[in-house]
C-alpha cells in the first residue's frame, strides 16, 4: 500500500491562502518601479549632438516598462526510436525590451532617444559609431506597496550593453485630445538579477 504525504497546507480556504501570500510579502503589484537610464559617456560630450537632455529628467515620465524574458533552445533527443524528449541546448537572448513614455511640450524624452540613434549614426554623414561607444545601461527596480520611497527594492534587473533600435511613430490628428506617448524598443546583450 502507497502512502501519500501530507500536502504543505491543511485547507484550501481563502484564509490560508492570504496568510501564506502575506508570509511572501504579499502579492508585486506593476505600477511601483523605477527605470534608471544611463547613457554611453560619448552622448552628453559629443559636440555634434546638443541639447542632449538628461536622463535624469525624464524617467519619471516613464509609463510602462517591460521586464526581459529568458528561454532556452531545445531540441528533441531521441532514445532508440521509442520516444523523443524535449532537451534545453542553449539559453536564447531576449529580444529586447520596450518602454513607453509619456511627453511633454518640451520634447524632451523624445529628443534624448533622438539623439542616442543620431549617435549610433549620424544622419548627415552616415557614419557608424562603434558598438563599444554607444551602448549604455538600464535598471528596472520594483518596489512593494509599504514603500513611500523608492530606496531599497525588492527586485531589481540590470540591462547591459543596452541601445536603442527605434522610436515609434506618433499619430496626431484634430480629434484626439490625449495624453502623447510613444514607445522606445531597445536592445541588449545580457540581463542579470541584481
Amino acid at each position: 500500500m502507497t502512502t501519500v504525504a501530507n500536502p504543505p497546507y491543511s485547507e484550501f480556504g481563502i484564509s490560508e491562502f492570504i496568510s501564506r501570500v502575506g508570509a511572501k510579502g504579499y502579492f508585486a503589484k506593476r505600477n511601483r518601479y523605477t527605470v534608471e537610464i544611463t547613457p554611453p559617456s560619448g552622448l552628453l560630450s559629443d559636440p555634434n549632438i546638443t541639447d542632449t537632455p538628461d536622463p535624469a529628467n525624464i524617467q519619471f515620465l516613464i509609463k510602462a516598462v517591460s521586464l526581459p524574458a529568458r528561454t532556452s533552445g531545445t531540441s528533441t533527443f531521441r532514445y532508440g526510436g521509442k520516444y523523443g524528449m524535449e532537451v534545453p541546448y542553449e539559453v536564447t537572448p531576449s529580444e529586447g525590451v520596450s518602454i513607453t513614455f509619456l511627453e511633454t511640450d518640451q520634447w524632451q524624452c523624445r529628443k534624448f532617444w533622438y539623439n542616442w540613434l543620431q549617435y549610433i549614426q549620424n544622419t548627415d554623414s552616415y557614419n557608424m559609431t562603434y558598438y563599444d561607444k554607444f551602448k549604455g545601461g538600464l535598471k528596472i527596480s520594483i518596489y512593494n506597496d509599504t514603500q513611500g520611497e523608492a530606496m531599497n527594492p525588492m527586485h531589481q534587473v540590470e540591462l547591459i550593453n543596452v541601445w536603442p533600435k527605434g522610436i515609434s511613430a506618433v499619430e496626431l490628428g484634430w480629434e484626439n485630445a490625449e495624453l502623447l506617448d510613444f514607445t522606445v524598443d531597445l536592445v541588449f546583450k545580457k540581463w542579470e538579477i541584481v
